[in-house]
């Protein structure tokens, strides 16, 4: 597993996943929690890590700090409903590959793809 995908609502997500796999040649596991993410970035070490809105124990960024800490090598994105503006305020400093919006698009994983290729 390279990519995980930390979200509760996969096949909603489904088209921004797949362009994303499509795009970087990765496999994208499905973590419904913080806490199974943050097992599987401790035992498979996932070279990115997709983070949504609306998980059932973490926040976003809380989620980002704690990865940080368990291997500053994973690369994340985050889908959040801030503004860029406030993202950026909120995020900086973590690293944060991407923001996305709420609803991620196609071409929102094909531009995460690229981001992460170019890394």
């Amino acid at each position: 597993m390279s990519i995980v995908a930390a979200t509760n609502r996969p096949e909603q997500l489904a088209p921004f996943l797949k362009a994303l796999s499509d795009q970087t040649g990765h496999e994208i596991a499905v973590a419904p929690s913080g806490a199974q993410t943050l097992e599987w970035i401790a035992t498979k070490s996932p070279v990115l890590v997709v983070i949504d809105e609306g998980l059932p124990d973490h926040k976003p960024l809380d989620l980002v700090r704690e990865i940080l800490m368990v291997s500053a090598m994973t690369l994340t994105a985050v889908i959040t409903s801030l503004s860029e503006d406030d993202f950026h305020e909120e995020a900086e400093g973590y690293g944060v590959l991407m923001a996305l919006p709420t609803n991620p698009t196609e071409a929102d994983g094909t531009e995460l793809g690229k981001r992460f290729s170019g890394v």
